[in-house]
């Protein structure tokens, strides 16, 4: 006889992982330090968001949402009078904070930072301000370059080691160390050797002696690389800010202080870029699927602590 009752065995349900935040809180590069020149006014858009940012003549940045609080005229139109931007309507003057002059009137403020020779502006609060090299390093950029792919790629492309191997012919001496802070900060570290055979390859086998010390550090929306070739020390902060057709993408690199300073800088920027160039080649136009890598599983773990900006 059967007893079973009609029972049905319990099911197991495979409950989907959280999606990756597209505008996770935290800090997004805006533009170079030397596109802000005194008087400079420009309108940026982060997570539909409209935001004005602007340099004074003393040399001040501030930025302040795009509308006018009085009648609504978009900034971007106004002019910067000393410490002030004014609004081209009715010649109300903003401080970089959002405060007007004479007014109960406010507009909205963001806090900005220059690191890097970079402009960068927070979404939201509290979160870790990249750091990249010490106080001893001189930096140089490279103007932006717009990218046919989701920042999430531009950032797992960063710490996906299998393609070490494959895309820039290098080969893992120490296998790769990963730690992170929930909210703020995922960290990988490995040392590598060069197997290439092309010019930027030689060189970089030359100068570290085969053996190329790296620390990438993910801060949400900015990446920062550091890498220890023993006789120096080299570094790279890449701000991926999205955009309606993809990710744009700003770059900076650095050398710690020596002798031979305009060279050594050229040099790092110019090794920096041919294995950045490696990488957008293939990344443009990708559509990001999670592989089932143990690495790139903990980093995507770890930019789905990063609280979104809420809409």
């Amino acid at each position: 006889m059967n007893d079973s009752l009609g029972r049905v065995a319990p099911s197991i349900i495979a409950i989907p992982p959280a999606p990756l935040p597209d505008w996770p809180q935290g800090w997004y590069v805006v533009g170079r330090s030397c596109e802000f020149k005194p008087g400079t006014v420009r309108n940026v858009t982060l997570a539909d968001r409209d935001i004005v940012v602007f340099r004074t003549q003393s040399g001040v940045l501030g930025a302040v949402d795009a509308h006018c609080p009085h009648m609504g005229a978009h900034l971007v139109h106004g002019r910067v009078q000393g410490e002030r931007l004014v609004c081209s309507l009715h010649c109300w003057r903003i401080a970089c904070d959002g405060t007007i002059d004479e007014q109960s009137q406010r507009a909205r403020g963001w806090t900005l930072r220059e690191r890097f020779g970079l402009v960068m502006l927070e979404l939201g609060n509290d979160r870790a301000l990249p750091e990249a090299g010490t106080g001893d390093f001189d930096w140089t950029q490279v103007a932006p370059l717009d990218i046919g792919a989701g920042w999430h790629s531009l950032v797992a492309n960063a710490f996906d080691m299998p393609h070490l191997r494959t895309v820039h012919l290098r080969e893992l001496v120490v296998a790769p160390e990963v730690s992170f802070e929930p909210g703020r900060i995922f960290s990988l570290h490995y040392v590598s050797c060069v197997r290439g055979r092309g010019l930027s390859d030689r060189v970089m086998q030359w100068l570290s002696g085969d053996r190329i010390d790296v620390r990438v550090h993910c801060y949400g929306a900015i990446t920062v690389v550091e890498t220890d070739l023993g006789f120096t020390r080299t570094a790279a902060c890449i701000g991926m800010t999205p955009t309606r057709n993809g990710t744009r993408l700003y770059a900076a690199f650095g050398v710690r202080r020596g002798r031979l300073r305009p060279l050594r800088l050229a040099l790092t920027r110019w090794l920096f870029a041919s294995f950045l160039r490696r990488d957008l080649g293939v990344v443009e136009g990708m559509r990001l699927k999670l592989p089932d890598d143990p690495i790139l599983q903990r980093l995507f773990d770890f930019l789905r602590t990063l609280r979104p900006m809420p809409s």
